[in-house]
């Protein structure tokens, strides 16, 4: 979801520290590690008009020495080069736009710079106490020159000395320092070249994708916060060049315009990238809850198939249970009538035993035939039914008489 975002952000950021490092003023920045010698003499040349330095030597504070040449080149210099300049664009003065230099410093050198130009503006008004000066660099102060080309010079722009003394990394006596463009402006263009590289490598290591993303909306958040600290600083001090006393209305706005956009890109870039991963974990979220109902839909599953068989089993058992039942009950009149059926034979065998012992000599074959049939009808009986059993036994009655007769 970031990749499109980071390669655009990106892009214009480089785009921004390009055209801000290509299109700067050239510059020059000294860094004074104590006061300047009293008798040195520094000259600014472009190689068609030359400006030579005027200070007030103060042996106690580098400070002091850079608030005196940052106030005197801007007030006489740099002042009187802008109102001839905007005479000229307005047609009230003939001649070409001419070239000029104005200065500026940092820390408490600065803030004693802006606290004079305030106390100078305010002077006028009634009630109005000037504030004493900050504290002063003493042992450590930073000069930083621009140069405004408005002449077209072709000549190498320098700063010259006679004593480099107190100055860090200084060359040797005799040689100048020579004006150029500053890296620092192409800083937003280092930015978004490596939010596109870490887009690329979250893109290529889908597996560390989180972990690239969080250091590059890291990186987004502190370049956010280092370059909004410093863009009130730098239009405060475009302010202070334009205001009086100076009134340096040519100075480039390029710093703080650059500062500002690039600021607002990293910020966009933060503000997305936190949504971004709001939504990622919203959309894990959501994936987690289905992936638990449908986790709970197949365990939900499984469990009525595992269920379903024992329920048949039971089924099965108590309709087996209800049909011994049944069974048990339609076989117990028949277990009744079963000792009825036993009984009947024995009682035959039990009053015919005294008959045979009587008739075990039968007159004749006839009546020893009729015996054997009844004793065949009598091994038939269980199997015919109760009528038949019937007849037999009153025949072997009528047989039993004549004997019986004869004694």
């Amino acid at each position: 979801m970031l990749k499109i975002p980071s390669f655009i952000l990106g892009g214009i950021l480089i785009l921004t520290g390009l055209i801000s490092y290509l299109v700067q003023d050239p510059s020059l920045s000294i860094k004074l590690t104590g006061p300047w010698a009293s008798d040195a003499e520094f000259v600014l040349s472009d190689g068609t008009q030359e400006v030579m330095l005027d200070f007030m030597p103060c042996d106690d504070s580098a400070g002091e020495n850079v608030w005196w040449i940052v106030h005197k080149l801007n007030e006489r210099h740099a002042k009187e080069i802008n109102e001839k300049n905007y005479a000229r664009k307005a047609g009230r003065m003939e001649g070409e736009m001419e070239s000029f230099w104005y200065a500026s410093s940092s820390g408490e050198t600065l803030a004693g710079l802006l606290q004079e130009s305030e106390n100078y503006s305010n002077a006028g008004t009634e009630n109005y106490e000037p504030i004493e000066w900050p504290e002063i660099d003493v042992e450590k102060a930073k000069l930083r020159f621009i140069y405004n080309n408005l002449g077209g010079a072709d000549g190498p722009v320098t700063l010259s000395s006679t004593n480099w003394e107190n100055v860090l990394n200084a060359p040797e006596n005799g040689e100048s320092l020579e004006f150029g463009k500053s890296w620092t402006a192409f800083i937003p263009g280092i930015i978004g070249l490596i939010l596109i590289l870490l887009a690329i490598a979250a893109d290529k290591a889908p597996n560390a994708k989180k972990h690239i993303m969080h250091v590059a909306v890291l990186i987004a958040l502190l370049g956010f916060l280092s370059i909004a600290k410093m863009v009130f600083g730098a239009f405060a001090e475009m302010s202070w060049w334009r205001g009086e006393p100076y009134l340096i209305y040519e100075a480039s706005s390029l710093k703080p315009t650059s500062m500002l956009l690039s600021a607002g890109l990293l910020l966009i870039y933060v503000i997305l990238c936190v949504v971004s991963f709001i939504t990622a974990r919203k959309e894990m979220a959501a994936q987690a809850a289905r992936d638990a109902a449908k986790k709970a839909a197949v365990l939900k599953k499984a469990a009525k198939r595992k269920d379903t068989p024992d329920t048949d089993a039971n089924s099965k058992k108590k309709e087996g249970d209800s049909e011994s039942k049944e069974d048990n009950k339609k076989d117990a009149p028949e277990k009744k009538d079963a000792p009825e059926k036993k009984d009947a034979p024995s009682d035959q065998n039990s009053s015919e035993q005294p008959k045979k012992k009587d008739s075990e000599q039968p007159k004749n074959e006839s009546d020893s035939e009729t015996v054997k049939s009844d004793s065949s009808n009598k091994e038939e009986a269980p199997s015919t039914e109760p009528a038949k059993t019937e007849a037999t036994e009153q025949k072997p009655a009528s047989d039993s008489s004549s004997p019986k007769e004869e004694k």
